[in-house]
């Protein structure tokens, strides 16, 4: 039996992963973030993890123009909840570690030991650079300044005063009380050689995706393969899965045909023009994977799971342990209804393929 963690995707940006006018238009809101958390929570999920955007596509749909801040909404998820993980998102390009270093411990300590933290080295010129806060870096210097990012928070959580002359931060005999009860885990969705490297010096596990279900083994393998190569035989890796269940395959099929009918091209256009703006982009897989979304005009991820709960299982099971993934996290059109479907139907039936979830114990007396 393969044992993995399973979390949910937060919909913290209206519309949440659907590029459409058709799909459920999810609101932007805390009410329903904490509607979900707290569902997930009671299914036994082990985390709930939120982006960092902060500008949207526009469109018919105005995908992703209403965005809540990572940081403060887990803060008051954490205080609301009692079990699962809470895991915000920063970019290290615009936060600096000290802030982040007292935030992280602040909300360590209203969830009791429950936060995680999602570090972003890239985005694109658009979303941060209307802030005046994109760096001009290649992709070797974004995981360099991430490195260094990294170096000084974890200082900051262990060491009472800091010193760090370096290449992006200066500090002088920095202080930074309390501390965290222990070190956040860390993932990063960097997924080049040089993202996977970065992430497994400094991180506790890589957060993947994949354009089909070969590339999201392949993908999976090579970042256990260099963390094997770096003596790292406790790195995680977490699988990021757009899902569409139904009653039947059949019914599964027509809930994307009728999104995919009313897809924004629009926001969608604007989302290729953003990302195309990376010099960098040639190294960027994240963003050429948005590229490749766009220039298909999908209304989601190619690489969606679609189909009956049984249906789902099989195929998430299967890459599971074939890319020895450690954690399912789970995207769907709608967080209620669907995430219930995940959180039990496909939950059993994940166990029925030999794969674990600590859900499956919680809702079977384990």
């Amino acid at each position: 039996m393969t044992s993995v963690e399973l979390g949910v995707f937060l919909p913290v940006g209206n519309g949440g992963w659907i590029t459409s006018t058709t799909s459920p238009q999810l609101p932007a809101t805390y009410a329903y973030n904490k509607s979900v958390t707290i569902l997930a929570e009671e299914m036994g999920f082990d985390f709930a993890l939120a982006m960092a955007k902060w500008r949207g596509y526009g469109g018919p749909s105005q995908h992703w123009d209403f965005t809540l801040e990572s940081m403060s909404i887990m803060s008051g998820l954490a205080e609301c909840t009692s079990r699962i993980g809470v895991w915000g998102t920063v970019h290290t390009m615009i936060f600096h570690p000290a802030v982040i270093a007292k935030m992280v411990a602040g909300i360590d300590e209203i969830s009791g030991g429950r936060f995680g933290l999602n570090i972003v080295a890239g985005s694109n010129p658009a979303d941060l650079g209307q802030m005046g806060l994109w760096q001009d870096l290649d992709h070797e210097g974004r995981y360099a300044l991430a490195e260094e990012w990294v170096t000084v928070a974890k200082r900051l959580w262990t060491e009472e005063r800091v010193d760090h002359d370096g290449r992006f931060y200066k500090l002088t005999d920095c202080m930074s009380n309390p501390k965290p009860k222990k070190a956040p885990p860390i993932i990063c969705a960097g997924a080049s050689d040089r993202g996977f490297r970065f992430t497994i010096k400094n991180c506790t596990g890589s957060f993947l995706l994949g354009s089909n279900r070969d590339d999201f083994v392949k993908t999976a393998l090579r970042a256990k393969e260099l963390a094997a190569e770096a003596g790292s035989d406790d790195f995680k890796t977490y699988g990021l899965f757009t899902i569409v269940p139904g009653a039947t395959d059949k019914q599964a099929q027509e809930r994307v045909d009728y999104y995919n009918s009313g897809v924004d091209a629009e926001a969608l256009d604007n989302q290729t023009r953003e990302y195309s703006m990376d010099p960098s982009l040639k190294q960027n897989t994240m963003a050429n994977r948005f590229i490749a979304q766009g220039e298909s005009r999908n209304s989601m991820s190619p690489a969606a799971i679609i189909g009956s709960p049984e249906t789902i299982a099989r195929k998430l099971a299967d890459i599971v342990i074939n890319g020895k993934l450690n954690g399912i996290t789970v995207i769907v059109p709608d967080f209620i209804d669907d995430l219930k479907t995940i959180g039990i139907d496909v939950v059993q039936g994940l166990h029925d393929h030999g794969v674990q979830t600590n859900a499956y114990a919680h809702q079977h007396g384990g």
